[in-house]
């Protein structure tokens, strides 16, 4: 194969998904028609939040006695959702932290150092499903302007239909990038909560992953490229 011509076709590829970028945001939940719900959803372990507590934040996480912003970066998310009836007194709430109009209401987060990000996963949930929503936009600062802050994306998602009664709800919102690359060079994150049902709903784990280094797809495509080459040297020989 003509090594300009394959070159020329990667180039083409790269300017093609540059220009169809596009940030999408992935919704889904899981409920039960009993008491206990199985959560589906997975905390990531050593994402670029974990372990980090919020430069600047605003409004109360811990409404209702649950565990407040430290859950939200502890690389933790409850396994099993429970509730006892009539009084939800087996629901982890110890595991939550609560985000809307009448709760917390901002967290801003700085990185370690600057990164590019690959996607932003925000799992959440309650014992019923009248504080389940997700509700927030994601505001984001480079290394250039840290203080300047950019919008990224608004999540608004109700889950449903819900199964019959007061059982468990587990959420999960999955924000990315059609490029694979949502934003780059960032050194910071905020997250505003907005109006949400009944003035706040539960979240468990926010966590954000980078974008690999080198990343797999420029990896694979350099070796194509070499491949080429080769192969033109060894026709050329």
């Amino acid at each position: 194969m003509n090594p300009r011509l394959f070159v020329s076709t990667i180039a083409s590829i790269a300017l093609s998904a540059a220009a169809s970028a596009e940030v999408v945001v992935t919704t889904d939940f899981a409920n039960s028609s009993s008491d206990t719900l199985n959560n589906p959803f997975t905390a990531k372990v050593n994402d670029l939040l974990s372990g980090l507590q919020p430069t600047a934040s605003t409004g109360p996480f811990n409404v209702e006695g649950t565990g407040g912003i430290p859950v939200l970066t502890n690389d933790s998310n409850p396994a099993v959702l429970s509730r006892v009836q009539p009084n939800p007194t087996g629901f982890q709430f110890a595991s939550f932290a609560t985000g809307g109009n009448t709760a917390g209401l901002s967290l801003t987060y700085t990185l370690a150092e600057a990164a590019s990000i690959m996607s932003i996963h925000v799992l959440g949930g309650w014992q019923d499903g009248g504080r389940d929503q997700q509700a927030y936009s994601i505001f984001y600062s480079t290394a250039a302007a840290p203080a300047v802050f950019l919008p990224l994306t608004t999540v608004n998602f109700q889950p449903g239909p819900l199964a019959p009664g007061n059982h468990p709800v587990a959420t999960q919102v999955v924000v990315s990038d059609t490029t694979g690359t949502l934003a780059t060079n960032v050194r910071a994150l905020r997250f505003d909560f907005g109006t949400t049902e009944n003035g706040y709903s539960g979240y468990s784990e926010i966590d954000v992953l980078p974008v690999p280094e080198p990343a797999t797809v420029g990896l694979l495509g350099m070796a194509a490229v070499g491949l080429g080459f080769r192969r033109q040297r060894a026709h050329l020989a």
